[in-house]
């Protein structure tokens, strides 16, 4: 590796302006002796929180020599290797050599991609005065593995595309929906949410375009964070598995059923090859897996488990408007907005009587929410259904309340239990949970 590169790249960030953009809605707070790691799938936006950190610190005077952003995904910098890593550091202190006194801030993104990442943030860590951040995508960097790496040096953040509120800010809507105007445009906003999803780059594109970004976003997951990530040589069967998936979107997934139905479309697949490759795809944060709530851990093994997408726009940009409809694009977008939330393992689905409730989320130990997704509930068979399944879901978890989320509707219903509410998804997104 060439050290004018090196100075070339360090000296291009300290002179150039931070580009625009919406500042994130996530609580970032970090110990001074902990690395600040972001977790989370491509495109998601990690570079750009980086940008909104830096922008932080000279708000509140540090200069900008005293941070060091660099992106290990930059061309200039093939191949770069472990011993690269040191005349990294060495070549930024050079260039400014009064930095071995002061306190230093280092924005590393993508360093998974360099062998020998891990010694290296492990001995700056400890040894020089350094305040130091890291991104991971889901091809290289697990919030698993970088602590398992780091051995409890980290603090990690889960960095998803932009939620419903967050779109808000984007495009300078307020969220107080009192005002008529307000509420419209809030409205306005939900529906193009709705088919267009969340991944920053597309938020301002054309319809077009917006596929073709996201169909990108499709292969490279594929090519990169998958076939190349984990050397799968049977390319053809986890791209069948992965469109299939995607096809069949909060629906209910069994591995049984699929190998069964697969050999009918010409593959073979054993059940362990089928393991493997949900781990590896779900290792990607590409797509979520859910299980059912349930005392007993062999039942939640052996149920079905449900699919949700990383974004729903995902599903909109691979899948035919025949293939998927608006009801389970909206129970896609709440599942996502309690993965901001909450972690993956404190949501489940729910069974009471055999039918079906969306979601069920723990927390200390405790049922803490119970949802239900229904776009219209215009239909009086689908309220009385709706609400019934719910009532007895309450009983039987001793729960006072539950919520439906539904497209546009609101209001209440009162039973001997307790009280279901009935939001609208914007509402509920943007935290008004009452009228």
């Amino acid at each position: 590796m060439n050290k004018l590169i090196i100075k070339e790249i360090i000296a291009d960030f300290h002179q150039r302006v931070l580009p625009d953009f919406t500042p994130r809605l996530y609580n970032l707070n970090c110990p001074a002796n902990k690395i600040r790691s972001l977790i989370g799938p491509r495109r998601s936006g990690k570079t750009y929180i980086f940008f909104q950190l830096i922008h932080s610190l000279l708000e509140n005077g540090i200069r900008k020599e005293n941070i060091l952003y660099f992106n290990f995904e930059d061309e200039r910098l093939t191949p770069f290797e472990t011993e690269h890593l040191a005349l990294l550091l060495s070549t930024y202190y050079e260039m400014n050599p009064r930095l071995k006194e002061e306190t230093v801030y280092l924005l590393f993104d993508e360093i998974q991609n360099v062998p020998g990442w891990e010694r290296f943030l492990r001995r700056i860590h400890d040894v020089e005065n350094a305040r130091i951040n890291v991104t991971g995508s889901s091809s290289k960097l697990m919030s698993r593995e970088i602590a398992t790496s780091l051995r409890g040096r980290t603090f990690s953040f889960e960095i998803f595309p932009f939620r419903f509120q967050e779109i808000l800010h984007h495009r300078n809507l307020p969220t107080d929906y009192f005002a008529s105007k307000n509420s419209s445009q809030i409205v306005h906003a939900f529906e193009d949410y709705l088919f267009r999803g969340g991944f920053p780059e597309v938020l301002d594109v054309n319809e077009d375009d917006r596929i073709r970004v996201l169909q990108d976003y499709f292969n490279v997951l594929l090519y990169r964070d998958l076939v190349e990530r984990f050397e799968i040589r049977k390319y053809s069967l986890i791209k069948y598995l992965l469109k299939f998936l995607l096809a069949n979107f909060a629906n209910l997934f069994s591995v049984n059923k699929f190998v069964n139905d697969s050999r009918s479309q010409g593959y073979r697949f054993s059940k362990d090859s089928i393991h493997n490759y949900l781990s590896y795809i779900e290792d990607s944060l590409f797509l979520s897996l859910v299980p059912i709530f349930s005392d007993s851990r062999r039942k939640m093994q052996v149920n079905y488990r449900k699919i949700y997408p990383v974004d729903h726009g995902l599903a909109t940009a691979l899948n035919a408007s025949i293939s998927y409809n608006t009801g389970r694009l909206l129970e896609t977008m709440v599942y996502n907005h309690l993965r901001a939330i909450y972690r993956k393992d404190q949501i489940f689905y729910y069974k009471a009587n055999g039918q079906e409730i969306d979601f069920l989320v723990t927390a200390k130990g405790q049922v803490a929410e119970l949802i239900q997704v229904c776009e219209d509930l215009t239909p009086p068979q689908t309220r009385r259904r709706e609400i019934s399944v719910l009532k007895v879901a309450m009983n039987e978890l001793s729960l006072s309340n539950a919520l439906i989320i539904t497209r546009s509707e609101r209001g209440e219903e009162k039973t001997e239990r307790g009280v279901i509410r009935i939001l609208p998804f914007w509402q509920w997104a943007i935290g008004l949970d009452s009228e």
